[in-house]
């Protein structure tokens, strides 16, 4: 089996393939008037831009409190509306989409208690969307399916619906439960290529609970992969300080993660996060190979980061340099959220069919 084990002090296992991808930029012009209190960074500041859709905007409004009192626009906006970073705010301000008390302004305008912040933002496109695939529903809980290749929420408040919004239509409940309205309840993510059961709240209590049992990992989250395997791969691997043997044909992998090189990357690493992934084939040796995984912690990326470092890319994960395929093939088999309720009980979503097809 091929590992790596050199590389830096603290780094691993490294990533060689760097991929960067530029900041988004914002077209500036000099704004129309005079900006209120706006500093050199922000002085020419855009126009209004031309909309072809005047009436589709979302309006993103807040009232300054006394603690705002001499901050920029953009960081109350970004800090006091759900869902909304600094940066989006900042964008939209150089646009000319913020007014001040009903007059335009920077994002630079330096905030009085009192004053009304308001951005007229893009809003997401209307599009016919299926409603979301039911597993269960609680008193506490919303359990779908995730499809591969649909965000669990939306990141910008202009980008397509996600699974968040599938969820609100049907559950309205949900997309007050949370902390942040952009994240509609989920009570976790799964990333973008990965499908599964992912868990809505419907009420703040069964939020917090949620929450507060992912940060303990008391939560149990079973995972099935489909990787490449090489040629001399041998299963088990010979355990070492990250690797021990729990089972004849289980292994638990110990190895911490921290970031790695590149955007968007994670990497094992001595001065990393602790992580814990059990790790168990689930048919027999070839080309590619079904393995089931067991979740102790929720470490970004763990799934991923900690096949790749055993020489098991998943396939379709070209982060982590895994075969090319149609979709990432790794799904989120089962959810366990018990810890975090009394009386919920395990939730599964059934393994896509392209899995078996995927092994042969």
């Amino acid at each position: 089996m091929t590992r790596p084990r050199t590389g830096p002090k603290d780094l691993v296992s490294s990533d060689r393939s760097e991929k960067t991808c530029p900041e988004d930029t914002s077209e500036s012009r000099t704004l129309e008037g005079t900006a209120r209190n706006g500093g050199p960074e922000d002085s020419a500041a855009a126009p209004e831009l031309p909309d072809s859709h005047p009436t589709i905007t979302t309006r993103l409004a807040c009232i300054a409190d006394p603690e705002d009192e001499g901050a920029r626009a953009d960081v109350v906006l970004g800090r006091r509306i759900p869902g909304l970073s600094r940066r989006v705010a900042r964008e939209l301000a150089l646009a000319g989409r913020l007014t001040v008390d009903g007059e335009r302004a920077p994002p630079s305008h330096r905030v009085r208690a009192g004053e009304r912040l308001e951005l007229a933002a893009p809003a997401a496109p209307v599009v016919a969307a299926p409603g979301p695939e039911l597993l269960v529903a609680t008193d506490a809980f919303v359990y779908v399916v995730k499809p591969a290749g649909l965000h669990t929420h939306r990141l910008r408040p202009d980008d397509p619906p996600a699974l968040a919004d599938r969820v609100a239509v049907r559950f309205p409940e949900c997309a007050g439960a949370g902390l942040d309205a952009r994240e509609g309840g989920a009570v976790h993510r799964l990333d973008r290529g990965t499908s599964g059961v992912v868990a809505f709240a419907r009420t703040r209590a069964a939020f917090v609970a949620a929450r507060d049992a992912f940060a303990a990992a008391r939560v149990g989250k079973h995972y099935m992969a489909v990787t490449t395997c090489p040629f001399d791969h041998v299963w088990p691997p010979p355990p070492d300080a990250w690797i021990a043997p729990v089972s004849p044909t289980a292994v638990e992998v110990r190895a911490p993660l921290g970031p790695g090189f590149g955007r968007d990357r994670m990497a094992v690493r001595r001065t990393g996060q602790q992580a814990l992934t059990r790790v168990e084939p689930q048919g027999p040796p070839g080309p590619r190979r079904l393995w089931s995984l067991e979740l102790a912690t929720g470490r970004r990326h763990q799934a991923r980061v900690h096949l790749a470092w055993l020489g098991l890319p998943i396939l379709g994960d070209e982060l982590y340099e895994g075969e090319l395929a149609d979709r990432l093939y790794l799904h989120a088999l089962r959810l366990d959220l018990s810890a975090a309720i009394a009386g919920e009980l395990p939730v599964t979503a059934p393994l896509p069919p392209e899995f078996a097809a995927a092994i042969g």
